[in-house]
């Protein structure tokens, strides 16, 4: 388990705190929740180990981890929290999303994208 990122972000004098954690080789999740005075506004959820179909290294969770963090922390930071939850993210009372299909090797560039990509073709599929 490595250590977890955390980040307050401001938008429109309103403060929200950010954290992002692994939650382990036998629970292989990535997980990041919004906190607004306290309570939890948005959980967004990357269940790795079913995505990768193994293990990762270390360097490459982190990887996961961090672009993971800075993507909601870039939506929170331009207002898009409360009403279209960023990046599979969702609130609290819904199920979290993950992936389908995994990159060859989670470099930090592709990751993003891919991410990105993924949510824009469900959220069509869902407006359907």
């Amino acid at each position: 388990m490595l250590p977890g990122l955390n980040t307050d972000v401001s938008h429109e004098g309103v403060g929200y705190h950010v954290q992002t954690e692994d939650l382990g080789e036998k629970n292989p999740i990535i997980l990041t929740l919004v906190y607004k005075s306290g309570a939890v506004v948005l959980r967004e959820q990357l269940e790795y180990g079913d995505i990768f179909g193994g293990r990762l290294s270390a360097p490459q969770i982190k990887t996961l981890m961090e672009a993971q963090h800075r993507r909601v922390m870039r939506h929170v930071a331009v207002g898009d929290i409360e009403s279209d939850a960023p990046s599979g993210a969702a609130p609290a009372a819904s199920p979290p999303r993950s992936l389908s299909a995994p990159p060859a090797s989670p470099a930090p560039d592709v990751v993003d994208d891919l991410i990105e990509e993924y949510l824009r073709a469900r959220r069509k599929t869902k407006a359907r």
